[in-house]
């Protein structure tokens, strides 16, 4: 992959233009920074590298954001990154859900009340998911009917402990013989520290190998049950939004989560309901 002269001089970068595979499959490495696009909400990337720079990781690593010769973190549709070794590995999910503790934990007391809006459909999906916007026109048919009963099963309570935390966890926790685990790609909403660590272990069962027992991993409370299902309807909403680009998106995410819900189903049906 070739970048212009122009975005690597911004951010001094010299060397081979590799890309990288994970993610959004749009990240390059050159020597040891990572280069990666951002979409056009300026402001919103501003303020998510400037928080993500103000984290001081404790067992755990960070790829800190470096800013360009303008003095900016954003370039022409660009962001830049340190680089640091690590892999993605199946499962270890007691681990992942180690080192999202000790990152929500750090991120906790981070002020977010001039937190941007982003209108990717990550965000999107969140709102959905928080009951904050009704189901998009764009989403119809199979992808309505589920997620319209989905959410029919959820009622907002009076008030929930919120913060930043990290809503992708599951695939951007990266791990190194010699290093602590790495965390990756910040994709930050605000909400509670139950809904990131939802996200995480239904990404891992839905996606990753983990058996549906794995949701026991998961701190019981009165909003356990709830903070899955939100986690199922973030998910499955972007899948939705998703159709234009794969038109299997939702029926293949549905399939991939499917187990999760019939799981739950279940626990109401018995008598020992853990949540």
């Amino acid at each position: 992959m070739n970048l212009s002269k122009d975005i690597l001089n911004a951010f001094a970068l010299k060397g081979e233009c590799i890309p990288l595979s994970g993610g959004q499959h749009t990240s390059v490495r050159v020597g040891d920074f990572v280069l990666k696009p951002t979409d056009t909400n300026i402001r919103y990337y501003e303020w998510l590298l400037t928080v993500y720079s103000a984290i001081h990781p404790n067992g755990y690593r960070l790829a800190k954001p470096v800013k360009s010769q303008q003095d900016t973190f954003v370039y022409k549709g660009w962001c830049c990154t340190r680089y640091e070794p690590g892999e993605f590995m199946n499962r270890k999910l007691p681990e992942k859900l180690e080192v999202a503790r000790l990152f929500l934990t750090d991120v906790a007391e981070l002020p977010f009340q001039d937190m941007p809006a982003a209108d990717h459909k990550w965000a999107k999906a969140h709102q959905i998911a928080w009951q904050k916007e009704d189901l998009l026109r764009e989403i119809t048919g199979e992808a309505y009917t589920i997620l319209a009963d989905l959410l029919s099963g959820l009622t907002l309570q009076d008030k929930y402990p919120l913060q930043i935390i990290h809503a992708d966890l599951a695939g951007n926790i990266l791990f190194d013989d010699a290093l602590p685990p790495l965390i990756i790609d910040f994709s930050p909403t605000i909400a509670p520290v139950a809904y990131a660590e939802a996200i995480l272990v239904c990404d891992s069962i839905a996606w990753h190998g983990s058996p549906l027992e794995d949701l026991n991993y998961l701190s019981h409370s009165e909003f356990t049950r709830e903070m899955i299902l939100r986690a199922i309807v973030f998910r499955l909403t972007v899948a939705a939004l998703s159709v234009q680009q794969n038109e299997n998106a939702f029926s293949n995410e549905y399939k991939c989560f499917q187990p999760i819900i019939q799981y739950l189903d279940n626990q109401v049906c018995n008598e020992d309901v853990q949540w």
